[in-house]
Order: C-alpha cells, then structure tokens, then sequence
C-alpha cells in the first residue's frame, strides 16, 4: 500500500473516531435524555414537531401543552430530526443567559440560518466581535439620542390615525389593523435610523416590508425541511432558495444604496453632523471607533442596519398588534389605560418624552401584553463547554435555548397563566418573583439592546390610538395566532375604531 493511501486512510479513520464518533454518542445521549421533558405531543421519527408549527393557533397549543407535560424545568422540541432542549422556568432560563459559555450560532444550530440575512450584526455574531460591536453600538440607545425619537413617534402616528379614520368614515364595519401597524413601523424605524423619509405610509405596501414578509416565511419554511436546513446549496438549487435570495438581494440593496448616499454626503462635507439636530442610528454607526481607533467596515454597518430594521421593524408591530387586540378583549383593560393617559396627558395631542415615565399602568398593559404575546418566542445557544442544569451536564456542542413563550406561561411561575392581568406587574408583584420570570428581551449580556426603543415606541402609539378612538374588537373575526419568526396572527385582527367625543 502506498504511503499517500495509508495517510488518507489515517486521516479517515482519525476524524472517525475523534469528530464523528463523539458526535454521534453526543447526539445518541441528547436523545436520550429528550425522553424526560415534556413536548407538544409525539414527534415523528423524521420530521420531529414540525406538524404542531403548521397548526392553527400553533402558538397556544405548543406551548400550552409543553408547560402542562413539563415534569421539570426543561422542555424538548424535535426541529425535524434535531433536539433542541430548552428551559421553561427561570431557574434553568437564568443559568444559560447569565452563562458565558454559549454562543448565538455554528454548524447547524437555528440562528446559523439568520447570516445569510443579517451577516455578522449583534444578533448572529460572536465572541471578541461581539463585544466590540455591542460595546460601539451602545450610545446609539443612550436616553439623550431615544428622547427626540419622540416627536417621530407622534408625527408617525398622525398619519396611521388618519388612515384608520378614513378606513372607518368609508363605512367599514371594521379594518384589518395589520397592514397599516406595520407601515407606521417601518415608517418610524427607517426615520429613526437612517433618517430615511419616503412617503413610506402612503403607499398600499411597500416593497422592504413585503420581503421581510416573505423572508420570515421562508427562513420559518427552511427549518422544517432538513436537506433545506443543513444544506445552503441544496436550498440555493430550490424554488424557496432563489425567491429567499432575491428578496435578501433587495433587503441588502436598500441598505447599501443608503449607506452609500450617506458616506458619501460626509466626505463632501464632514460639518453635516455637526448642524443636525439629532443623530440618528446610521450616523453612530459611520462615525463609531474601537479603542484601536478602527471604524466599522461597510459591511459591518450594513449588518448592524439589517439587524437594526428587521428587530425594530417586526418585534414592535407585532407587540402592538396584539396590544390592540388586548384592548378590544378586555375593555375595562383598555379604560384604565384611557383613563391615565388622560390625566398624564391632558389635552395634549401629542405624547412627550416627559409623560413616558408616569404612564405607569399602560406600561403594566403592555407587560402583560408581551408576556402573553412575546414577539420573539426562542432564543437557542451553541454550548462550547458543559453546562449542568437540573442534575443533568448537557456536553459540548449542545444546542440549547431558552423558550420564552412557555415560561411567561408556566403555571408555576404565574398564577392562572392564560388570563390577562396587568396588576402582575405591580411593583410588589414583580418582587415576589425572579428577574427571570419575565423575559420578553431576553436577559443577561445579551439582551435587546433595543427594548427602551422599542417599549418608548409602543406607549406613544398605544396612548395616541386610545386619545383618539375607542378600540372594539370584531367578534365575527376569527383570530389565529402563527409562530413565524416572530408570533403573528394569521389571518390579521378587524378592529372598530369608534371616534371618542
């Protein structure tokens, strides 16, 4: 036999038992121990779970079912033929976040999926990059740079009212509210971070807002066909593979073209920052240095603005679509929030930066609304050492996660989970329970970064709807929750906006 056969057959036999072999036992041990949590109901020998995603009111079910069976503080979900092993109380949800060890992303683990979208931006990157980036992007969420994100808010929402008045005065019984929530969105997220203004609301769509529609759809359809999923180039060959290609081609292009514009505006004139009055997420971002003096590369910037645009885009409007929907449901909820923003606001049309702090019972409203409701239901980690949880060491190379949506409805951790109580989040309620009870951002280094954004936005909108109309909630209407990337309802939600006198 030949020396160079004799290597190859070497190297083989080598990677066989050093990579292969303990991957397998991994697996074969993960397997097992799979048996012990609770799960949505039998999993198909191949396709694991993935029926139960395709279900109507998906959402309630699984979750509902996975906290009911839960003997312990973790459940298992089968992503086809993939374990995925993840807390549901706050115990076991606070050793992983509070943990060093994971990391977001590697060879076949669910946010692997999301770099062909959002590149190496906070969401997907890792390690020593991570921190740098987040260490950079931090002042761009300062209270001095959110407070004039105010005034747009409200200009935003000027015009999402009068489309819904509109709507009405035209004879509707009532209107599908999702459609114009996520224009506003868009509108006020491209405002806010890129000072981008193009009559965004006054178009039937918009074709940035549609293909983040489809690439949700599509990255949600991936994980449910495994060649899909473990292969790019195989999915790539695929009808879904080309359209996903297409619209991330025209997601990435946005961002580039105004990036471009921007960069550059400032190297004809470097004053430009200096004469606006406030700065906005992509002028941080151009401007931003490391303590090695390095910038962030084009590329760079485009990620962190992918990341920037599709979490502040979606997470929001879904948050306050079923906030809407909450306020129809429950409308002695919606008088007491009416009520204190009357007495905060006044005759106010607008919402300021000042009254944001003393709307203390819209923001219990909004709490109890996200932990029913949780945009983003999963977050999922890489462990690159062993982690013991409940008595159990889950080894190296283990997918592990937090499931967000179960625990917020454990009924071990909230009383009687699946009715609507603002009052959980009193302040001596909140007390009595684990900073880990209620997690709708995430906790720990890697929380959303984003969340005082976010929740500053849900307030002003939620108060200048409920200033101006009374919500009622279309009975005839079916609503059906579905778990996208974030937890959207499927069929959208008919509200009737009745003029307050």
């Amino acid at each position: 036999m030949e020396i160079s056969t004799q290597i190859i057959l070497a190297v083989i036999v080598g990677y066989t038992l050093w990579v292969i072999v303990p991957a397998l036992w991994r697996f074969y041990a993960l397997c097992r121990r799979m048996r012990k949590y609770g799960s949505p109901g039998p999993a198909h020998w191949f396709w694991g779970h993935a029926k139960y995603f395709n279900d109507n009111d998906c959402v309630t079910k699984i979750y509902n079912v996975i906290a009911e069976r839960s003997q312990s503080k973790m459940a298992g979900v089968w992503l086809t033929f993939i374990p995925l092993v993840q807390a549901v109380h706050p115990d076991t949800a606070k050793a992983i976040l509070q943990s060093s060890n994971p990391k977001p992303t590697g060879p076949g683990q669910p946010y692997n999926v999301l770099k062909s979208f959002l590149g190496e931006g906070l969401d997907t990157s890792n390690g020593s990059k991570w921190q740098r980036d987040r260490k950079l992007l931090t002042p761009a969420f300062h209270h001095d740079i959110l407070r004039p994100y105010v005034k747009v808010y409200n200009k935003v929402t000027d015009v999402l009212l009068g489309k819904y008045e509109k709507k009405m005065d035209g004879g509707a019984k009532s209107i599908d509210i999702t459609k114009d929530l996520a224009l506003a969105l868009l509108d006020i997220i491209l405002r806010c971070s890129l000072s981008y203004e193009g009559d965004i609301q006054d178009q039937e769509d918009h074709p940035y807002s549609y293909a983040i529609r489809r690439i949700s759809d599509l990255i949600l359809k991936r994980f449910l066909v495994p060649w899909h999923l473990l292969s790019w180039k195989l999915y790539m060959m695929s009808t879904d593979g080309k359209e996903y290609k297409r619209h991330i081609d025209y997601v990435h292009g946005f961002a580039e073209d105004i990036i471009a514009r921007r960069k550059q505006a400032l190297e004809k004139d470097p004053s430009i920052l200096d004469n606006k009055k406030r700065l906005d997420f992509l002028d941080i971002l151009m401007t931003a240095k490391d303590d090695s003096g390095a910038s962030l590369t084009d590329e760079e910037i485009r990620d962190e603005v992918d990341t920037f645009l599709f979490a502040g885009h979606d997470t929001t409007y879904t948050a306050l679509t079923w906030a809407l929907y909450h306020l129809g449901k429950y409308p002695e909820e919606q008088e007491i929030v009416y009520r204190e923003v009357r007495e905060v606001t006044g005759d106010r049309q607008y919402i300021e930066w000042d009254d944001l702090g003393k709307l203390t019972k819209t923001t219990m409203f909004l709490k109890e609304n996200l932990r029913l409701y949780t945009p983003g239901a999963t977050t999922t980690r890489l462990l690159t050492k062993p982690l013991e949880l409940e008595g159990e060491t889950f080894p190296i190379g283990t997918t592990i996660g937090v499931n967000f949506a179960v625990l917020h409805r454990n009924p071990a951790v909230f009383d009687n989970p699946t009715e609507f109580r603002p009052e959980r989040f009193l302040p001596d309620n909140v007390a009595k329970r684990s900073p880990y009870a209620f997690l709708p951002f995430s906790a720990g280094s890697r929380n959303c970064i984003g969340q005082n954004f976010s929740m500053n936005e849900q307030k002003v909108i939620l108060s200048r709807i409920l200033k101006r109309f009374r919500v009622v909630l279309d009975e005839d209407h079916e609503v059906i929750d579905l778990a996208k990337l974030v937890i959207e309802p499927k069929n959208g939600i008919k509200i009737k906006f009745e003029e307050r006198l």
